[in-house]
């Protein structure tokens, strides 16, 4: 409950988004001690190039769905299938 999908609030960990969609902490969270620490920290690393974020105020702007090119690291696709296929 401490994020808003497009101003909503969301409470849903596998709720699904979209391009165009906008992720914020919520504005009571804000205070929390945990996202002032975050705020405050150099905890942010670069994004990846289908996200926009705006440290200051915890936003953060999906501009595209990511593709199996925008993934950085080797993914062995079959075992994922063979897991999910049980």
């Amino acid at each position: 409950g401490h994020f808003t999908v497009n101003g909503q609030r969301v409470n849903i960990p596998s709720y699904l988004i979209k391009a165009g969609d906008v992720v914020a902490v919520c504005e009571k969270s804000v205070s929390n001690a945990f996202f002032k620490a975050l705020k405050e920290a150099d905890a942010f690393v670069a994004a990846p190039k289908w996200l926009d974020r705006d440290k200051n105020t915890l936003t953060g702007k999906v501009l595209a769905l990511p593709t199996k090119e925008d993934i950085d690291f080797e993914i062995a696709e079959h075992l994922i299938v063979e897991l999910y296929s049980k």
